[in-house]
């Protein structure tokens, strides 16, 4: 049995679903898993907000005290550098050292995205990154070296990382047009996507969304 559950739900920023993971969504698969006497955690590292805040203002922070789960702030965790040849942009990383301590499920929203064409789980783990110098490159945004790096190396090099043992998608409602600003699916699209590969995942999403999985490039690489 693994000594932890990682439940790593998309909080980039603190606005509410379809741009973030439901907090409803993540409370049944915490019912689910509480069959065990697993330790669960739900971790990330908001990028537009300080997570905290994300955790706060999307109702985290009362799911945690309800069923008596701990929150994890990525940005502020322990971290340990990682090294791959294969990478093609990030040749060595400094990644959260408790997210290789446990089974890491992950829990996406799908949206468009400006850069990446398409957010869905492997996106999902730039919640793992922190910048490296300390200034921004863009001023604030503690992600933006990846976008410096390429989105979609980027997104390729951290699953080489990181292995998402189990993915569970919400695509009960969809966003369009923006990761962060976009509008929701109109009708929307009503569905959950499950599986235990994020590229598979991500590339049944793709279509989901009208999209052509040539037209993404990480899926390609």
């Amino acid at each position: 049995m693994e000594k932890s559950y990682f439940l790593k739900p998309n909080l980039t920023t603190n606005r509410k679903p379809p741009c973030t993971t439901p907090v409803e969504l993540v409370e049944e698969v915490v019912k689910f898993i509480q069959t065990t006497d697993t330790e669960i955690i739900i971790a990330e590292g908001s990028g537009g907000c300080d997570t905290q805040k994300a955790f706060k203002d999307l109702g985290y922070q009362n799911l945690a005290q309800k069923y008596n789960l701990k929150l994890i702030d990525l940005n502020k965790a322990e971290r340990i550098e990682r090294e791959n040849p294969k990478a093609l942009v990030l040749k060595k990383v400094k990644l959260p050292k408790i997210i290789f301590d446990g089974f890491l499920i992950n829990l996406p929203v799908l949206k468009e995205h400006d850069e990446a064409v398409v957010t869905c789980a492997m996106k999902n783990l730039f919640g793992l990154y922190l910048n490296q110098k300390t200034a921004s490159i863009f001023g604030w945004w503690n992600k933006s070296e990846l976008h410096h790096f390429g989105v979609h190396e980027s997104i390729y090099d951290l699953n080489l990382y990181v292995k998402s043992n189990f993915v569970l998608v919400d695509a009960s409602i969809g966003q369009k047009g923006n990761e962060i600003t976009g509008s929701p699916c109109q009708p929307p699209l009503g569905k959950l996507i499950a599986g235990f590969d994020a590229k598979e995942v991500d590339k049944i999403c793709a279509n989901l969304l009208g999209h052509k999985i040539e037209e993404v490039k990480y899926l390609n690489l």
